[in-house]
């Protein structure tokens, strides 16, 4: 980035006692020291290539552009270097206040935003190894970590003491799904795998008519190991306690 020096009315062409000298040529350099080194990659104000200043008939410095990323000059008209400041501050200054984000503050803030509280559709970024969410409750059961509502009534809710009431808004019945999605018509579908689109392959099932279906044994302490057969042949290797239900087919 150049910086544009010169052009103003304290930019003269001057002698140590403050003489102005008309069309003077003046040398740029790099500091005011001694072993300083001369800059000669200048531009005038049009876009011309300049090695060396030259004072108009008034002795004054016109407009010209420093070499590149050169903020301070020191200019010497022959009575020694002295320091002179880029012109365009004021105007570099405005542009930079009016942009749209000068110092980049607003996309970190946006950035940070997005990933704590995303857009609708948005994809938070859970760190590894590390909890994302941790909510600590009282357990008293009295209030909800999360709630699902229309507005008016309250529906889904998961209560501060792990309890979770499963309301749908429609008001049809909602279908729990354990490892799985679960088709129409069964309340409470249990897949050892994936979601399947239909019964097939679930290992316990409750239909929304009550119905219970189950693809192993059946236990509890009131029956023991029974099993309980149907059909026109009586079962394989029958077992004490089995239940079997004969009808013809």
């Amino acid at each position: 980035m150049r910086y544009l020096f010169g052009g103003t009315t304290d930019t003269a062409a001057e002698t140590a006692t403050g003489a102005r000298l008309p069309n003077a040529t003046g040398t740029v350099w790099s500091s005011g020291a001694a072993d300083a080194s001369q800059l000669t990659d200048l531009i005038d104000i049009n876009g011309n290539p300049m090695s060396m200043l030259s004072a108009d008939k008034n002795g004054m410095v016109p407009a010209f552009y420093g070499p590149d990323g050169a903020r301070y000059l020191w200019v010497d008209f022959g009575s020694g270097k002295y320091m002179m400041l880029p012109t365009d501050t004021v105007t570099r200054l405005d542009e930079h206040v009016q942009g749209l984000d000068p110092h980049g503050d607003r996309s970190y803030a946006n950035s940070i935003f997005d990933r704590a509280l995303p857009k609708a559709g948005g994809t938070v970024q859970a760190p590894e190894q590390r909890d994302w969410l941790t909510v600590r409750v009282p357990g008293d059961g009295a209030g909800t970590v999360v709630q699902f509502t229309n507005g008016t009534d309250v529906y889904t809710r998961l209560f501060n003491n792990g309890a979770l009431h499963i309301d749908p808004v429609s008001g049809a019945p909602t279908a729990l799904a354990l490892g799985t999605s679960t088709p129409a018509g069964n309340f409470i579908t249990a897949h050892t795998g994936r979601s399947a689109p239909a019964i097939t392959g679930s290992v316990f099932t409750v239909k929304a008519d009550g119905s219970v279906i189950s693809a192993g044994t059946v236990t509890g302490t009131n029956i023991g190991n029974a099993r309980i057969f149907s059909g026109a042949t009586p079962p394989d290797n029958p077992q004490i306690g089995d239940v079997w239900v004969m009808y013809a087919e």
